[in-house]
């Protein structure tokens, strides 16, 4: 079975930001292969936008051959790869003396070599075709983390480079790549993280971000490619914007939402 609509892979798409991301890229005209942990909430997506639109795929990323594989399997049965969107992710806020080897690596695991994985197993397709894009979905913490992201906080950094470098060597072949840095979005990652709540103000919903992301895949930041879009709300932006104004050279671009 083939795909006549462009695919995008999408991590993390079961809920939050990867779920409003398939949404926003199958209305925009794509095929989404959905990655979860959960079988529920990807057949849920699949029942609501359509089969002939969500392909679901249970998988943790963290299992770096299976990501291979998927990728592999994607290709096979719907022809093609043109969009990674590696948005799944890990958080814990524990603090630098409480970070076993274990945990850290766990969080990299899943944060940085399943991306990474993801992203070589499209390369050669993307390389072929004369076009692919990358979004990394990252944070604000791979600039100025909370304390007890020492962990977190270097996997979204680490996962930026892998940004940085798949731009480098891809733009010549057609190969277009992004980081998009949310502030405080409303998902159940950050009510976990945050049980006392965040002020309306500085918080975006998920859709928010799912349609910068889109953006990028629409062709719509491609001045920005290689670099790190930071969505933020204007509650947050004169923040980041002092940020940004101390350590020029970034790589940085605001966007207020």
């Amino acid at each position: 079975m083939g795909a006549t609509r462009p695919v995008a892979i999408v991590t993390g798409a079961g809920t939050g930001i990867g779920e409003a991301t398939a949404r926003r890229l199958v209305g925009a005209g794509h095929h989404v292969v959905a990655v979860g942990r959960r079988s529920a909430p990807l057949d849920a997506l699949r029942a609501d936008l359509g089969a002939d639109q969500v392909t679901p795929r249970v998988l943790d990323v963290a299992d770096t051959a299976a990501v291979t594989g998927m990728v592999a399997g994607v290709v096979d049965t719907l022809g093609s790869v043109d969009v990674v969107v590696n948005n799944a992710g890990s958080a814990v806020q524990v603090g630098v003396a409480e970070t076993t080897p274990e945990l850290f690596a766990e969080t990299l695991a899943v944060n940085l070599a399943g991306p990474a994985a993801a992203i070589a197993a499209a390369w050669p397709h993307f390389l072929a075709q004369g076009h692919g894009c990358v979004v990394n979905v990252s944070s604000l913490a791979q600039f100025d983390p909370f304390p007890g992201f020492f962990a977190y906080a270097a996997s979204k950094a680490g996962l930026h480079m892998l940004t940085v470098v798949a731009h480098n060597e891809g733009a010549a072949s057609g190969v277009r790549a992004f980081t998009v840095a949310p502030g405080v979005v409303d998902t159940a990652l950050h009510h976990r993280l945050m049980p006392d709540g965040v002020d309306p103000e500085l918080r975006h919903g998920a859709e928010v971000i799912a349609a910068v992301i889109g953006e990028c895949v629409d062709g719509g930041h491609d001045d920005l490619a290689g670099s790190t879009l930071a969505v933020v709300t204007p509650a947050v932006a004169t923040f980041v914007h002092a940020w940004i104004g101390g350590h020029p050279g970034g790589g940085i671009t605001v966007i207020e939402r």
